[in-house]
């Protein structure tokens, strides 16, 4: 089904970026 490829797709893609904007939250979040 192409729906369930994109689906893992969009998660596959989604989870990095959300590690990605956490870090970046944290380490703003402890500058100064």
């Amino acid at each position: 089904m192409i729906a369930s490829s994109l689906t893992s797709t969009l998660l596959f893609t989604a989870l990095p970026a959300a590690v990605v904007v956490v870090r970046v939250v944290v380490v703003v979040g402890n500058a100064p």
